[in-house]
């Protein structure tokens, strides 16, 4: 039944239509605002209504944000009339919900009538105050996973958000703390307890160990000053990080800046995209970091890489350079090969480590096979790749496969805009021979999995190549995985947020409503348009932040897996939640029985929902 509790609450979504009152008496009534508007065309007539609507709704609601002024970004003088202007915009561009339009008069010479319901303009306030709360809630589970980029921009764009709101000095949380106090603590709490450490330097390039707290972040976005500008940005994955200094430039007191304000990711909810242009969301010094000469003794014992080895009744033992923590109590360690297992296995690694440093790419060809090649030369392709640090992979058996966890790559791109991090998972057949790579989950939500004792070890390890896998063949652009894992009968269903213009039979149209359109596709449907998508699209980069996972039942190997997806590509980005049901009863064939995108997380998810 949750399938149909989604679909039902979406329809809430949608503009409630009532026609029974003329324009006369729409204008004589105190129940609404309109706006009227004039021009060439519908579009440029309906602008100006909106407009028109737009400032009377700002005037109606101007004593309920008596501190907006202060808060509106602007590099003139604004008063308190056109700050409110500036905020109602947001509403009525984004999530203004019910706003409906009359054509009076077609085009050349047209005239638009625009009205909406007193009631459902402070409607859309409490739909705001709820964004920002869940936004809230998802900055803090990021933050207890070390995810700090995610925590960082749920923070200050719920901040922004807030400060759009009413009365926003007196919106409290459910502990009952002012919001407006409350949020930049967290923020300040969060960069006060970050470190940049450096680890290994060969003249400019540096490399980092990112610390939150003293333990190893999941995941930061940070930019540095490179001794004439500041860096394009960064990113850290699970406690390692680069930095490229100019030739010349002194390597000593680097300053390094972690991003919080996301600017350039907003457009992923046009709501948030339209707020952070229009809202102050606070400068926060702090974020100014430098960089340490050496591991402080309070993280002088911390492990960037937990060994899949280390077993729950150890005390903290050094083996082979690395230092094993304890396990928490309920946590069922994997075991790894060990060293003389390892060895064939390491060889070949080195090996391509040594190709990927070199560029010396077909030197490593004959350890591949046909598609571990594709898949190799798609990954090297994918950006400018470079190893971090000395990497010290486990290699962990599973059947007849063997999975080597994790080569840390820094990819940059063309122009240098971005670069970031990733651990890279290489999977040997039965022969030895390279047959798959993917881009690692990071270790905190690998490790959640690979540990989670209430699932056989064999099912651990299967569930964490699935999810890897998966998300890799989307920034790797692998159709042909696709076509194989989804059930010929799969469950498909796909959405977006619109907020562009919708016009029914009738000429009416709903003008910049936030709503969600949900599409069931058959697999060829989704695959196809999906082709489409790889492309048009230069590049495909998928983030999953949270993941909520329960199996079918006993002796079976189906699992219900909500997962939080950032989507991001060169013309279009999103964010939400993917419900998948896969079964996994056959590990080398997976088989995706249900794939259903849903904009915001349940909050009570049990597994397996009702599709009838």
């Amino acid at each position: 039944m949750y399938l149909k509790r989604f679909i039902t609450g979406l329809l809430l979504f949608l503009p409630a239509v009532a026609w029974s009152q003329s324009i006369d008496e729409i204008r004589e009534s105190s129940d609404y605002i309109y706006g009227e508007g004039f021009g060439r065309t519908l579009r440029e007539a309906d602008n100006d209504a909106l407009k028109s609507l737009i400032s009377k709704i700002s005037v109606s609601v101007q004593s309920d944000f008596s501190s907006v002024e202060e808060e509106v970004v602007s590099s003139e003088g604004i008063d308190a009339n056109s700050a409110v202007r500036s905020v109602i915009s947001t509403y009525s561009q984004a999530t203004l919900q019910n706003t409906e339009r009359i054509i009076v008069r077609q085009e050349p010479d047209a005239e638009v009538f625009r009205f909406v319901k007193r009631a459902d303009v402070f409607r859309i306030f409490e739909s705001r105050k709820a964004k920002v709360l869940d936004m809230l809630a998802s900055a803090g589970r990021a933050e207890e996973k070390g995810k700090i980029d995610d925590a960082l921009r749920y923070y200050y764009w719920g901040y922004c958000l807030l400060q759009s709101l009413p009365n926003s000095n007196a919106v409290t949380n459910e502990a009952g703390n002012v919001l407006v106090h409350w949020i930049p603590d967290q923020i300040n709490g969060i960069l006060d307890g970050v470190q940049f450490v450096r680890s290994n330097q060969k003249g400019n390039y540096i490399e980092l160990s990112v610390l939150y707290h003293g333990s190893p972040v999941s995941s930061l976005d940070y930019s540095y000053f490179d001794g004439m500008n500041w860096s394009n940005l960064y990113s850290a994955r699970d406690g390692r990080g680069v930095l490229e200094m100019r030739p010349g430039a002194s390597t000593d007191n680097i300053q390094v800046k972690c991003e919080y304000e996301y600017y350039g990711e907003a457009h992923i909810d046009k709501e948030i995209a339209q707020v952070v242009e229009v809202m102050r969301g606070g400068v926060f010094r702090n974020a100014t970091r430098r960089v340490e000469g050496e591991l402080p003794e309070t993280a002088s014992d911390v492990v960037l890489s937990v060994p899949l080895t280390a077993s729950a009744t150890e005390s903290v033992t050094e083996q082979e350079g690395a230092v094993l923590v304890d396990l928490e109590p309920e946590r069922s360690p994997l075991a790894c090969l060990d060293v003389k297992e390892s060895e064939p296995y390491r060889k070949k690694i080195d090996a391509v480590i040594s190709a990927i440093r070199t560029s010396d790419y077909g030197s490593v060809a004959g350890l591949f096979t046909a598609d571990g090649w594709d898949m190799f030369n798609r990954l090297v392709s994918y950006g400018k790749g470079r190893i971090v640090g000395n990497p010290e992979p486990s290699y962990i058996a599973i059947g007849d496969e063997v999975v080597c966890r994790s080569i840390p790559i820094n990819f940059s791109f063309k122009g240098n805009v971005r670069q970031f991090v990733e651990n890279i998972t290489f999977t040997f057949n039965a022969d030895k021979m390279i047959d798959c790579l993917a881009f690692g989950l990071d270790e905190r939500a690998a490790d959640d999995i690979l540990h989670h004792a209430a699932w056989g070890e064999y099912a651990r390890k299967i569930l964490t190549e699935f999810l890897e896998n998966y998300k890799t063949a989307y920034s790797l652009k692998r159709l042909d995985y696709l076509r194989q894992v989804f059930d010929d009968n799969a469950v498909i269903i796909t959405g977006k947020v619109l907020t562009r213009p919708e016009t029914d039979d009738a000429g009416r149209q709903y003008m910049n409503n936030r709503y969600v359109v949900l599409n069931r596709q058959s697999k060829e449907q989704y695959l196809r348009n999906l082709e489409r998508c790889f492309e048009s699209n230069e590049f495909i980069n998928i983030r999953f932040a949270e993941n909520d996972i329960v199996k079918a039942g006993k002796g079976d190997e189906t699992y219900a897996i909500q997962i939080r997806q950032d989507y991001y590509s060169s013309n279009y980005g999103d964010t939400g939640y993917l419900f998948l049901m896969v079964d996994l009863n056959e590990p080398k064939a997976p088989v995706i029985k249900v794939r259903v995108w849903q904009p915001e997380r349940d909050p009570n998810f049990t597994g397996l929902p009702d599709f009838d």
